[in-house]
């Protein structure tokens, strides 16, 4: 097929899906490379169309036509990844989910939602409340994530060590195969060992198996105390004693750890400098319960039996919820980094709890050696084994960027380390996926894909090279 014959195709299936669809269902020109698909840089879609469907019926539709006429998809949720998973080629559509926003139904007694997979994540934790329930996944980009991108990547955020990740979060799904074949899996219990869990492959599979289009959610009682505190140590076995002690509160929901660097960039920001910069260490510590005197005595207990032993030289303790929204804002200083860092390289890792300063200190050595001038900033979800790393090498950090992947993903290799803990490989990770997993499981990897998606017509740039 020529150039010329495959544009023309590609014209015919996109009036085919308009019919289908409606005008106001099919995007084209400006109304698509006005968007971007990385929510930090200007990478508008190279998409001729953007797919607009309000139904799984309609998604399902779309994927007949796409199979039939072997045109390949991106996937768009609320385009908050940052691994370039939504990157979208001129060769491709693009299906966003964004009309497919409704909440289906509550179910306050199961402690469930059944929602549609283009609802941000905000609106869901907003509707549990109104029914005295939550949903513990929590992102800084809550407003825009979406539930099924959050499933595609299986996303953790701030309180994994309390509520896990994403797929503890999932009960079940209902979602399209690459030739147009519903798979209603919304199971509902707990409990329900019928046959495989088929919604696993789903679950952090990056949209290459099939398109999520609604979801089962399970909610918990909304916590009726919160208590967060800020806290600076001067040792990592400091810190590693304080996470021991704190593991040890039932409450306890989130154990965030900034290291010098990142802490000394965001506290420039008078309104967040809440503590003396000098520290090498700060922790955020959040415990969220139903009793309010006994939280009270479990965290306060906890603050100063740590300070009699020497574990901490600062501390501040919220007293307020906008206090406390004020100490977290601390800890979510992403755009503070933006600003005084940028262009910076980020990565996403997880590495044993008990090395992870080990081995930024090892990171940080490599950079040294391999460039010379750098700078570098840590942080993350200790409590989880996450830890986010910032690069910047000077104006020129972008181009640059596949040297400085290989030097810190050099190092995490020696480290057993896990590539991605919570962004997801996208199209950035893929030529490292090979390093970090068994030849094996990345085998099985590719088999499954190929049941499933047998010419990888579903996000065909994401996870595998080609």
């Amino acid at each position: 097929m020529t150039a010329r014959t495959a544009g023309a195709a590609l014209d015919e299936l996109v009036a085919q899906l308009r019919n289908e669809l409606g005008d106001s269902g099919v995007l084209t020109g400006a109304d698509v490379t006005a968007r971007s698909c990385d929510p930090f840089l200007d990478v508008p879609p190279a998409a001729p169309a953007l797919l607009r469907p309000r139904t799984t019926a309609e998604v399902s539709r779309i994927m007949q036509l796409c199979h039939a006429a072997n045109v390949p998809v991106v996937l768009h949720g609320g385009r908050t990844g940052v691994a370039g998973g939504a990157h979208a080629t001129a060769a491709e559509l693009v299906i966003s989910l964004e009309r497919m926003n409704r909440i289906v139904e509550v179910d306050p007694i199961g402690g469930t939602m059944t929602v549609e997979a283009g609802l941000a994540i905000e609106t869901v934790q907003q509707e549990a409340e109104k029914h005295g329930l939550f949903y513990p996944i929590d992102l800084g980009s809550k407003g825009s994530a979406t539930v099924g991108g959050t499933i595609a990547t299986n996303a953790g955020g701030n309180r994994v060590i309390r509520w896990g990740m994403t797929r503890q979060n999932v009960l079940g799904l209902e979602a399209v195969l690459a030739d147009g074949t519903v798979l209603d899996l919304q199971n509902r219990f707990l409990k329900n060992n019928t046959g495989y869990d088929l919604k696993q492959l789903f679950i952090g599979s990056e949209g290459t198996l099939g398109i999520v289009c609604k979801a089962v959610l399970r909610l918990v009682a909304k916590p009726q105390t919160q208590k967060v505190a800020l806290v600076s140590l001067d040792s990592y076995n400091s810190v590693l004693d304080l996470l021991g002690r704190a593991r040890a509160l039932q409450q306890l929901s989130a154990f965030e750890v900034m290291w010098q660097d990142y802490y000394a960039i965001v506290a420039g920001d008078p309104a967040r400098r809440v503590l003396d910069p000098q520290a090498q260490f700060f922790v955020l510590i959040e415990v969220m319960g139903n009793d309010e005197a006994a939280d009270e005595a479990a965290f306060s207990g906890l603050l100063e039996r740590a300070f009699e032993d020497g574990l901490l030289t600062d501390a501040v303790l919220a007293t307020s919820g906008k206090q406390a929204d004020d100490l977290w804002r601390v800890r979510e200083g992403s755009e503070i980094l933006v600003r005084e860092m940028g262009p910076f390289i980020s990565f996403d890792i997880s590495v044993d709890i008990r090395r992870a300063d080990e081995f930024v200190g090892k990171v940080r050595a490599a950079l040294a050696q391999t460039f010379g001038f750098y700078r570098s900033v840590a942080f993350g979800h200790l409590g989880d084994s996450n830890i986010h790393i910032g690069v910047h090498l000077g104006p020129d950090t972008r181009e640059r960027g596949h040297a400085i992947e290989c030097c810190v993903y050099g190092v995490l290799k020696g480290f057993g380390g896990a590539l991605t803990a919570e962004h997801g490989i996208g199209t950035m990770k893929r030529e490292f996926l090979p390093h970090h997993i068994s030849a094996n499981a990345l085998t099985t990897m590719k088999h499954v894909r190929q049941a499933l998606d047998p010419v990888r017509l579903l996000n065909r740039n994401v996870l595998f090279e080609s």
